[in-house]
């Protein structure tokens, strides 16, 4: 049986806002699966006020830690407080949206004490059903060609090709039943050693949300360690139940996506690549607002619109808070 103690094995971090009712779900299933590691449950409610401290001390008692921050901090910063209260040797960074289907922590924690040179590694991550897959990866990092080329009418068509394929070719997945390098962990699942978490000092706490794990995957990419998923580790993925998503198009979440890539071009690519992504990004929505006039579609030439105009204004807001640093 497995065993909760003060020297685990394993740290569990989850990150709280307004859904702690999923977090309740994901604990139960982490106590029912994990049979072959300790471990503890991290989870840093980000000010929800909700009533969420008080239902998730009501359901999960002594079975977690809850740490309370005075302010909604986004994922970074939250899943930096709570690797600073960590005990395991080894982070295991989970979305509240979680629901392991097997013993996913013992099978990650195994393949990264047998494989000291990868510094991250994943599962693949399934809907709510357990049985399609969903992203979990990505074998690439953004760069500005391939923003340059997904802007071209050309990259337009491939995109909505690809969006097109059944379950079985989508290249975000892993189909196989061997572990394959990629270059980042999408952010649902991350589990890494403590010492390279704390390596390259966690997140980088100017990202509040989306694109920051891929930054940090980034840095510990560049030290040599190798990212890796590894499929035998299975785990329902919400998509989208933790920040609130609708099947319609989201303002604010489309905002918050905008600059965390500027920041992350920035970041990795050096000062001004922030301002090639935003152009060849708006370029791509101006080819698609043709495309959709040409087909009368009132429906998506607004949103095309809409994305625009956002999209404009995160830059010019990204700008200027630029210049005042």
């Amino acid at each position: 049986m497995t065993k909760i103690n003060s020297n685990p094995n394993v740290s569990i971090i989850i990150v709280n806002y307004k859904v702690a009712s999923l977090i309740i779900d994901c604990v139960n299933s982490i106590k029912e699966k994990t049979k072959k590691v300790s471990y503890e449950i991290i989870v840093v409610d980000n000010n929800s006020q909700d009533g969420s401290v008080s239902m998730l001390k009501e359901n999960l008692g002594n079975r977690i830690l809850l740490i309370e921050a005075d302010k909604n901090l986004g994922f970074g910063k939250a899943n930096n407080l709570g690797a600073r209260h960590a005990k395991g040797d080894y982070l295991f960074l989970l979305n509240p949206d979680t629901i392991l289907i097997n013993d996913a922590i013992s099978i990650l924690y195994d393949y990264l004490k047998t494989h000291e040179a990868v510094g991250v590694v994943g599962g693949n991550l399934y809907d709510e059903n357990g049985m399609n897959a969903v992203p979990s990866f990505s074998k690439e990092f953004d760069s500005i060609a391939s923003e340059k080329e997904s802007s071209t009418y050309i990259g337009i068509l491939k995109g909505r090709l690809n969006r097109n394929k059944n379950q079985k070719q989508r290249d975000d997945f892993n189909y196989t039943d061997q572990p394959i390098t990629v270059s980042y962990i999408f952010g649902a699942d991350m589990m890494m050693p403590r010492e390279v978490f704390d390596q390259v000092h966690g997140f980088d706490e100017d990202f509040f949300m989306y694109a920051e794990e891929a930054e940090l995957q980034w840095r510990i990419s560049r030290l040599g360690y190798r990212i890796v998923n590894c499929p035998e580790a299975k785990i329902i993925h919400l998509e989208g139940r933790s920040t609130r998503e609708q099947d319609t198009f989201s303002g604010k979440q489309f905002s918050m996506r905008m600059n965390g890539k500027m920041l992350f071009f920035d970041k990795v690519y050096g000062q001004g690549s922030a301002e090639k992504f935003y152009r060849y990004r708006k370029r791509r929505y101006q080819r698609q607002l043709f495309i959709a006039k040409l087909r009368n579609n009132k429906t998506v030439i607004r949103q095309f619109e809409h994305m625009i105009q956002l999209a404009d204004s995160v830059y010019s807001e990204y700008t200027e808070n630029n210049r005042k640093k």
